[in-house]
């Protein structure tokens, strides 16, 4: 049985995301302890809000460490979720630049930034059709869960990953390709909320979950 964790660090939709879990069969807990993160077997990193927030409250708590405890010695799984999948990356450009945590080597830039449009409409807030990207060799893991899937995003920034078999699936905005599934051994993260994607959302959740 996995024992889920949720990361209550104060920045993300905690309660909705306990409750698509427990509609796909999971219980989980929530909590800001190192001891209990660190003897979870699949972790989510939620959030919401800005990037540089996001990581000054996970340094306030003293949880980077802990969280490379996780990924890099013990090597156990993890998901993270909008501005959370975000936050495994190397640095952001939103409000200044800002370093990450460095789980995936690349950047988390404005969205309008890889646009030829100069009225690039962001937020970017709509339900979008993602797509497995071509050259994925472990296209099957998730192929009826994202592919032709229609989940919902909201946000500015985009992340974009240093080498390109990092970034699993996309969805079209405009001129823009946006990564939203990136993955990386036991790392993954998607740009979309799963806990307001409806069905798709909750599929999602439950395959990710159960991968070995």
């Amino acid at each position: 049985m996995n024992k889920i964790t949720i990361i209550d660090y104060g920045c993300g939709n905690i309660l909705s995301l306990q409750r698509g879990l427990e509609e796909v069969g999971y219980k989980s807990e929530v909590t800001s302890d190192k001891k209990e993160i660190l003897n979870s077997n699949f972790l989510i990193l939620p959030g919401v809000g800005s990037f540089n927030y996001a990581m000054n409250l996970l340094k306030e708590k003293d949880l980077v460490d802990t969280l490379n405890d996780y990924v890099k010695n013990k090597k156990k799984r993890i998901l993270g979720v909008c501005l959370g999948m975000q936050l495994f990356l190397t640095k952001s450009y939103e409000m200044g630049e800002h370093n990450g945590l460095n789980f995936i080597n690349g950047e988390v830039m404005r969205i309008n930034r890889n646009s030829k449009l100069n009225n690039l409409k962001v937020p970017h807030v709509s339900w979008n059709e993602t797509f497995i990207k071509e050259e994925i060799k472990d296209k099957k893991i998730l192929d009826k869960e994202v592919q032709n899937k229609d989940f919902y995003f909201i946000h500015s920034y985009m992340a974009v990953t240093e080498k390109k078999e990092n970034t699993f699936a996309y969805c079209k905005y405009f001129d823009v390709n946006i990564p939203a599934i990136i993955k990386k051994d036991n790392i993954i993260g998607c740009q979309f909320h799963p806990e307001k994607s409806g069905r798709n959302g909750l599929n999602f959740l439950k395959k990710i979950i159960s991968l070995d």
